[in-house]
């Protein structure tokens, strides 16, 4: 999938590609989290839509489609063709009518923005979709489909419209390609005590419900019609502020879930056992609120007055044990937030397992101990099974190694005053080349030594005399 964005915040001109890892550097003010968060944003609307009109094609008229024994039959192209053509008009309304709510911003603030989603779908990727729709629901309306060597053709019974199941299964087809969205904001370590904020979220959902109850006829975009009039003065934080916020009140029932890491324990114990090491103690959701028992001690402690990592990493924690499914894309904006490097380093080295585990992730980095471990991962790939062994002390597997074109990373960079994303070169052997943090941390041992020069010839000075 590539991204093509302009004018959208303090980012002028981004062309992206999301791979199964891709970070994002550059300094402060120029637009990364506006691409994180308007990517986030787009991702989270087209599932919405994409779910709900799924949702829609069922109930009560399975019978009719049992007896259907002649069929009309879409190809691959036509698919692709329908694919495409959903994809583009669901895009251009996220940004003329939904870009703003997500970022809690006014119309006029993205009058200039464009933002444009190209995804080429191949046979395999909508043979795979469609089975997959098969095993949500095991008749799909009836709904056959095979892969010849003239290509994909699927066979939708003749008692139904065509074209207008062509639409509900494209939406679907959608939803279930397009990786679903998780957050981890900047803000995340406040979330924990601006609960309240987000109480206007299932007013929202209440009022969409009644409006489709009242009649069929309602479009499923007009439910974004109807949080835009009824709620333009709440939205006060960006969306995945507020989504956040509402998942810390959800903890007590995500908790209750399964992960697929946590349903194969076993399997993903590496994960599980660095995620543990990580965060350094226990979570404990009670009446009273969130509690954090540091390992090694007695006591747990309120989430506002331990430490601050802890409430960073809290909502990554439940995520990975209860949320975290295949074909997710978890988007962290800073993963080093509150973080020190040791565990910088560990946050990295968890991506790299996440990524290898079936999880893409997308994260706004700041961090160059995050960037370099990254790099230490691609190169690790290089390596043997002995050489490996030899840096078993260092906390090296061959789990921890990442193939360099599954990584994009990119950086921003100002060019005639306009923030701009420019891809960053990327190779097995020599992992990724993030320049960014080059000049300060040259500059700064430079300045180090001139000032070490100074004490010293005081020291000569003083001894001298």
């Amino acid at each position: 999938m590539k991204i093509e964005l302009k004018n959208i915040g303090t980012l002028h001109k981004a062309d992206l590609e999301i791979g199964d890892l891709t970070l994002i550097c550059g300094e402060n003010n120029t637009g990364k989290t506006y691409a994180a968060y308007g990517l986030y944003g787009y991702l989270d609307f087209m599932h919405f839509l994409s779910n709900n009109f799924l949702g829609r094609t069922r109930g009560g008229r399975r019978g009719i489609f049992e007896i259907a024994n002649s069929y009309q039959q879409c190809s691959y192209a036509e698919m692709n063709a329908e694919f495409q053509k959903h994809l583009n008009q669901k895009t251009c309304f996220y940004a003329q009518d939904v870009l703003s709510q997500v970022m809690a911003g006014s119309s006029e603030d993205f009058e200039t923005t464009e933002f444009q989603v190209s995804y080429n779908v191949s046979l395999e990727e909508i043979k795979k979709a469609v089975q997959r729709l098969k095993d949500r629901d095991e008749n799909l309306y009836g709904v056959e489909y095979e892969l010849d060597d003239e290509g994909f053709k699927i066979s939708i019974p003749k008692h139904l419209d065509g074209a207008k199941y062509r639409d509900y299964l494209v939406d679907s087809l959608i939803a279930i390609l397009m990786p679903s969205p998780f957050i981890l904001s900047v803000e995340r370590t406040g979330a924990s005590i601006f609960q309240e904020e987000l109480d206007f979220v299932k007013i929202n959902k209440l009022e969409a419900v009644q409006q489709i109850l009242k009649g069929d006829k309602l479009d499923i975009l007009d439910l974004f019609e109807i949080h835009r009039k009824t709620d333009q003065r709440k939205q006060i934080y960006p969306k995945p502020v507020r989504d956040n916020i509402n998942f810390i009140r959800e903890l007590k029932q995500i908790s209750k879930q399964d992960s697929f890491f946590k349903q194969n324990k076993e399997y993903h114990k590496s994960i599980l056992d660095l995620l543990g090491k990580l965060v350094g103690g226990k979570y404990k959701i009670t009446d009273f609120g969130l509690l954090f028992q540091p390992k090694g001690s007695k006591s747990a402690y309120a989430l506002e007055v331990a430490s601050s990592s802890a409430r960073s990493l809290i909502m990554l924690h439940y995520y990975i044990l209860h949320v975290a499914q295949k074909n997710d894309i978890l988007m962290i904006d800073e993963p080093e937030l509150n973080l020190h490097p040791n565990n910088q380093i560990l946050v990295a080295r968890l991506l790299a397992l996440l990524v290898n585990a079936g999880i893409k992730v997308f994260i706004t980095t700041h961090s160059d101990y995050i960037v370099r471990e990254l790099s230490n991962c691609i190169m690790l790939k290089k390596l043997n099974e002995t050489q490996i062994e030899s840096l078993k002390k260092q906390g090296y597997t061959q789990e921890y190694g990442l193939d360099a074109h599954r990584v994009k990373a990119y950086v921003t960079k100002t060019i005639k005053k306009q923030n701009t994303l420019i891809p960053v070169k990327i190779t097995q052997e020599q992992g990724i080349f993030m320049q960014t943090f080059d000049d300060p941390i040259r500059a700064q041992n430079e300045n180090q030594s001139l000032i070490a020069e100074k004490v010293f010839q005081n020291l000569r000075n003083n001894h001298d005399s």
